[in-house]
């Protein structure tokens, strides 16, 4: 395990701050969780997919906190690249306008 259990976490949604709460962010400290409505259990499959919640061999959940640090940092790079992107585009469409 690496050194993400002592920095501190920004988490959203219904699913990872249970699981926060109840300090399951390692094999060992793995809970029981079933989703209380669709939009629990779709929001559970999507953090399995990527692999931010985990399974032990006994079907018990934890939270992999290097692996949401991780998923975080590829989303904000996404959205940094989008919005340069967007950046240049409007730059571009002012250029083709401008009558100087």
């Amino acid at each position: 395990m690496s050194d993400a259990h002592l920095r501190p976490h920004r988490v959203r949604g219904t699913i990872a701050p249970y699981f926060m709460d109840r300090h399951a962010i390692g094999p060992d400290d793995a809970i029981d969780f079933v989703p209380r409505n669709p939009a629990e259990a779709k929001a559970l499959a999507a953090l399995v997919a990527d692999g931010v919640v985990r399974a032990t061999p006994a079907r018990k959940l934890w939270f992999d906190l290097d692996r949401h640090a991780a998923a975080e940092t590829r989303r904000a790079q996404t959205r940094a690249m989008i919005g340069i992107a967007i950046s240049v585009l409007i730059a571009a469409i002012a250029v083709l306008f401008y009558r100087g």
